[in-house]
């Protein structure tokens, strides 16, 4: 089984200034949307719906989806 989006970006892309970057909108957002680009992915937290979205932006039907709690879990435990 071949990596998903979320795999290769907390393996490859989110290093610890993005890691913390997140987190940090993870924890002060109390609604809404916010939608950043990096090198070679994006990534879309919708505290709304309370999921997290990574898109690979060379390949646009590439994305995985998590729930926003998970999504955090798993930027802390890439520390």
């Amino acid at each position: 089984m071949s990596p998903t989006p979320i795999d290769e970006f907390l393996a490859g892309e989110a290093n610890d200034y993005i890691r913390a970057q997140l987190l940090m909108i993870i924890e002060q957002r109390q609604a809404g949307l916010q939608y950043l680009t990096y090198n070679t992915f994006n990534v879309l937290l919708d505290v709304d719906a309370g999921t997290a979205t990574v898109e690979d932006e060379l390949d646009v039907d590439r994305k995985s989806v998590v729930s926003l709690s998970q999504f955090e879990t798993l930027l802390r435990a890439a520390d």
